[in-house]
């Protein structure tokens, strides 16, 4: 690997409490170091009067998923799709995400059964490093585990279940939900049990972060709370925050890095659950509780989105409504629901606009150290929104200019049209660098530009001393959007209008360590129920992959 110096820049890393000072940054072996061994080698990179700062870090996102290729055929003659998306090839998404800076993406819901696929598109997926989330909501293989607490147990199965198919970390959506295949009937809360099983999808959101801290995970359980932009959402969301609270569970990640998370439960797309535009019991509970945290779900107000989702309720909500588009929807045997379709947000829609304001009135009302950027792409916007997307934040001279035409009574209601609070810079860097990656358990390697941390960084046309970003956002949208140097592992991935997509990042995964001695009695019953209930073996979960594209991380 190249030597790389990168030098005389204005450099911001929040996690070394840098903000603005001019400074070198050196990388050996594709990680920040302090000094070469010798003089030889080493390529230079003047950032003089620019700004240097820490490789964006992607949250929540759908990639990877056979519901992809669903939008892919849904959008194959539709001419605003083939457009505006590029067919969501993984060439395009990945020269979209590296052109605005980023390094890593998580995608953020796979079923056992689909993580072939996953890890099919993820090893094609060029540059960038990747993990998964593995919804387990609605394994019927849970059941007693869900029923009854038996913590080691369900541990000692989900980290085995993790390893076969190298996944990242759980996550917890609509669990049951699945059910309405059966008797079409959607439950109407989270305390209603279903009709095959003796407990409620709110034991399955208590049991799964229990779970997750007894392996110690290096992200925490992170959840999707069902009904999401209906009116069903807030209800649900505030009695599961409580739920989880009430556990008294404290953060337990057990990998060996000095930066660890400290939260117990994420929160995704936190725009998308009060649609009435009232955020003000969710910012008081976040405020009052720091062991949360949550992606905020930007809207970008695109001429058409794919939406890739496995919430019945909102689809229900969407084939009612006037604009409707072909539907694509299945149920994997005992792992959940799939949907696929497009959508068209609006301003002229007042639940569209109430969503674009609640992602921005939580991000100026709580710290953003709870907080991380999302667009839960591409259901909400497209990555390369995010140079306006961040204007909306640090300026409210922009964000009036932008929403001056939006739907009169939301115009005359939300509360966001006389906020004039905005980020600073050092902020939207922690809310797009260093906070996702510590949430996701990796800040000591991504998001940072300490010592030992992967050397991935940007360089920026900016110089903060001379612009003052509030009021000439025009010109930080510039230099978000014009990206000047890309840099992962020391390599330069991007060099002004030059993308290398040309090399292959790395598969994160993770299983974490069960506290039980007996773990190979309990996977012997599990591969009976498999054999018994299923029409898939549990041995065929097991994931034939070259271990050289794979980075453990506990």
């Amino acid at each position: 690997m190249t030597k790389l110096l990168v030098k005389n820049g204005f450099v911001f890393d929040p996690f070394n409490n840098i903000e603005g000072d001019k400074k070198d940054i050196l990388i050996d072996e594709g990680k920040v170091i302090d000094k070469f061994v010798s003089g030889k080698d080493i390529k230079e990179i003047d950032a003089k009067g620019k700004t240097v700062i820490p490789a964006a870090v992607e949250i929540h996102a759908h990639v990877a998923s056979q519901q992809l290729n669903w939008v892919r055929l849904l959008g194959s003659a539709n001419h605003n799709f083939q457009n505006l998306w590029n067919g969501l090839t993984l060439n395009a998404i990945a020269k979209d995400y590296v052109s605005n800076g980023y390094t890593f993406i998580l995608e953020a819901n796979v079923f056992p059964s689909l993580t072939k696929q996953t890890i099919f598109d993820l090893k094609r997926l060029p540059v960038l490093d990747k993990a998964f989330l593995l919804n387990t909501s609605n394994l019927w293989a849970l059941e007693l585990e869900f029923q009854k607490k038996m913590v080691e147990e369900g541990a000692v199965f989900l980290s085995n279940l993790l390893e076969k198919v190298k996944g990242f970390g759980l996550k917890v959506y609509n669990p049951f939900e699945a059910e309405d295949w059966n008797w079409k009937v959607i439950r109407k809360n989270l305390t209603e049990k279903g009709r095959l099983f003796n407990f409620t999808p709110m034991d399955v959101y208590e049991k799964l972060p229990i779970f997750v801290e007894h392996l110690g995970l290096p992200h925490s359980i992170h959840a999707h709370v069902e009904g999401y932009e209906t009116q069903y959402s807030k209800e649900n969301l505030l009695a599961t925050l409580n739920k989880v609270r009430s556990l008294g569970l404290k953060p337990n990640p057990k990998s060996d890095f000095g930066i660890k998370r400290s939260q117990i439960f994420h929160l995704a797309h936190g725009s998308s659950y009060n649609i009435d535009g009232d955020n003000s019991e969710l910012i008081k509970f976040y405020n009052e509780n720091q062991d949360f945290d949550m992606d905020l779900g930007f809207i970008g107000f695109n001429a058409l989105n794919p939406l890739i989702t496995s919430d019945r309720h909102l689809i229900n909500k969407l084939i009612n409504s006037a604009d409707t588009y072909k539907l694509i929807r299945s149920s994997v045997e005992s792992e959940g629901d799939s949907f696929a379709t497009l959508r068209k947000f609006s301003k002229k829609k007042k639940d569209d606009c109430e969503m674009w304001a609640n992602a921005i009135d939580l991000a100026l009302n709580i710290t953003p150290w709870q907080l991380q950027f999302s667009i839960n792409y591409p259901n909400y916007a497209d990555i390369i929104n995010l140079p306006e997307i961040a204007s909306w934040l640090i300026s409210n001279k922009a964000r009036e200019q932008f929403m001056n035409d939006m739907e009169a009574s939301f115009l005359k209601d939300n509360s966001l049209i006389s906020n004039s609070k905005v980020l600073t810079f050092n902020d939207f860097i922690i809310l797009t660098r260093s906070s996702p990656a510590k949430s996701l358990g990796i800040g000591s390697i991504k998001g940072n530009l300490g010592l030992g941390a992967d050397g991935d960084l940007n360089i920026l046309n900016l110089n903060l001393n001379d612009t003052d970003i509030s009021k000439n956002y025009k010109d930080f949208k510039s230099a978000l959007g014009n990206i000047e140097y890309v840099i992962k592992a020391g390599e330069v991935i991007k060099d002004h209008e030059k993308i290398n997509l040309n090399s292959s990042g790395k598969i994160f995964w993770a299983s974490g360590k069960p506290e039980k001695e007996d773990i190979k009695s309990i996977l012997t019953k599990k591969e009976a129920f498999y054999q018994k209930y299923n029409s898939n073996f549990y041995n065929s979960y097991n994931t034939d992959i070259n271990k050289e594209i794979l980075r453990k991380i506990v």
